[in-house]
């Protein structure tokens, strides 16, 4: 069953008030930004994706991590992330670019859009609420005359990492995943990677690259990172290129696809989170293309939390299923495509 996206409850938020005067500019100069689905596509034509898989439902979308040009559009939605660094340098990007547009901010109320508008950038003006409805609040909010020429410094918390041997820095851009320090999980995944580990190499939902830049450092392998996330692509580019690390990083939803030859080693701390909700379709699925991607005796290893029903997925997949670590909180998993 797909899981319903806060667009959905957006979008019938926003169909209840389409007579609004906040809804009277011309689609072509509208832009949401951050839509997680489809539903927001009959208000807007233009959209800022963070998430490749939702560029293609709109007629002009973009998925990048540099800020389009914002000062073409007369009205910007802002669909609230449920990372806080995210939304502030999304505002941000606003008030330096389009510091005339009319600025909505929507997003459901557990998912922290009202903590947000009391904690707006310097230079926003006190939001004030439009309408509410379907666990969603719409608010209304400029940015001041006066500051608009506001200059607002990039913030990307950095952490190192020793690992085998190696030391290695690496920056999180915001909305990118375990923002400046190394996640549990993927530290007791790194602690039970094989010496073995070689040939072509995947690290799916790569973040901030951190595990494919390790075992690049680590072992003479090819490495391939993928993420859905375009700030999380940038992250891995800016760590990488820092690093001296040759490496492939590919913006994609889902496994990317490659050359023939399938891959040696997939290893992933994989997401199983749509917006705010546990979705358990992103990893089954994940876990269905994994094995077609690798070759003949190619392995899969992944971390996920102990409660996710990945090891059964994996058995039904693969055959067979090795749990490999469990610290009470996360489960280490490894397997082998046979045939």
């Amino acid at each position: 069953m797909a899981v319903q996206s806060t667009s959905d409850a957006v979008a019938r938020l926003l169909s209840r008030h389409s007579d609004a005067s906040w809804l009277a500019t011309p689609r072509n100069k509208r832009l949401v930004i951050h839509p997680d689905g489809s539903q927001l596509a009959p208000f807007f034509e233009h959209a800022w994706c963070l998430h490749v898989g939702h560029v293609q439902h709109y007629s002009h979308g973009l998925c990048q991590a540099k800020a389009p040009v914002l000062a073409h559009y007369e009205l910007i939605l802002l669909v609230v992330a449920k990372e806080q660094a995210l939304n502030q340098w999304l505002l941000q990007q606003i008030a330096q670019q389009a510091p005339h547009a009319a600025i909505l901010i929507v997003g459901e109320k557990r998912g922290g859009v009202t903590s947000l508008v009391k904690k707006l950038p310097v230079g926003y003006v006190k939001a004030k609420k439009l309408a509410s409805g379907n666990h969603c609040q719409l608010f209304e909010t400029r940015v001041l005359e006066s500051q608009a020429a506001q200059d607002y410094p990039m913030v990307a918390p950095s952490f190192e990492v020793n690992w085998r041997g190696v030391q290695a820095h690496f920056n999180t851009l915001p909305g990118v995943f375990s923002q400046g320090r190394l996640d549990p999980g993927t530290a007791l995944l790194l602690e039970h990677i094989p010496d073995e580990c070689q040939g072509k190499v995947l690290d799916f939902a790569c973040g901030s690259g951190v595990i494919g830049g390790l075992v690049k450092l680590k072992y003479d392998v090819e490495i391939i990172a993928s993420d859905v996330n375009p700030m999380a692509i940038a992250s891995t580019q800016m760590n990488w290129q820092a690093l001296g690390i040759e490496g492939q990083v590919m913006l994609a939803d889902g496994l990317p696809q490659l050359d023939a030859g399938g891959l040696d080693w997939i290893l992933s701390n994989p997401p199983f989170h749509t917006g705010l909700r546990t979705d358990y379709d992103i990893g089954e699925h994940f876990i269905r293309h994994a094995y077609q991607q690798l070759r003949q005796g190619g392995q899969l290893m992944i971390v996920a939390n102990r409660f996710l029903p990945w090891p059964e997925h994996i058995q039904r997949v693969f055959g067979h299923c090795l749990e490999v670590a469990d610290d009470g909180k996360f489960k280490v998993l490894r397997s082998k495509r046979l045939s």
